[in-house]
């Protein structure tokens, strides 16, 4: 069974059930942020979230698996279904969803964290996540005709997510709207047809 298909083993429907969820991926993240995951516990995920170890293990049996949970809320966006008919509209919505995450309280712990080798499979399944949705994007243009047949989509996309990464650890911050904008211009200018966005 894959950590994604347990993560809500045992979870009953109701408000109660998802605020208790809630509470307990909003501490874990917490905790695995300020504590490094060697020192994060089941007890004090579950003293920070207000719930009972019980609570906790009987939905999510390791701490692995409740990572990879506390983890889903901030990569389901990237299953979105994003077409507006406009690449580079398009890149702009997904760039706000990255932005978000990124934004987030101590997210730049997190992702220093994600680094130790126990998250290896985590940190893999959330990066691959986040560029198969702009990968997604890219295909939707080129199917579309926005771009030709010939050009190298999984190149441009390999480009362009990386390009917004490196940014934002070399500047300790995510790009803004209009470094945003500066970035497409650069790696979209080689495609013919492309309308390239104005910088303001």
């Amino acid at each position: 069974m894959s950590e994604g298909s347990r993560k809500t083993k045992g979870v009953h429907k109701g408000p109660r059930s998802q605020r208790v969820i809630e509470s307990v991926f909003e501490a874990t993240l917490a905790e695995l942020a300020e504590l490094g995951f060697a020192k994060l516990t089941i007890e004090g995920v579950a003293k920070a979230a207000g719930v009972s170890r019980t609570t906790i293990y009987r939905r999510w049996p390791s701490k692995s698996e409740l990572v990879a949970a506390a983890m889903e809320p901030l990569l389901a966006p990237y299953a979105r279904e994003i077409d507006s008919g406009s690449l580079v509209e398009d890149l702009l919505a997904l760039m706000e969803i990255l932005s978000e995450n990124l934004g987030r309280p101590k997210a730049r712990e997190l992702i220093r964290v994600l680094n130790d080798p126990s998250l290896r499979e985590v940190a893999r399944s959330s990066a691959d996540r986040a560029f198969a949705a702009f990968l997604r994007v890219f295909e939707h243009a080129q199917a579309r005709g926005e771009i030709g047949p010939e050009e190298d989509v999984e190149m441009i996309c390999h480009l362009t997510v990386y390009g917004l990464t490196y940014w934002a650890e070399h500047h300790g911050r995510f790009p803004g709207e209009a470094e945003r904008l500066r970035l497409l211009r650069v790696v979209l200018a080689p495609l013919p047809g492309i309308e390239l966005p104005q910088l303001a």
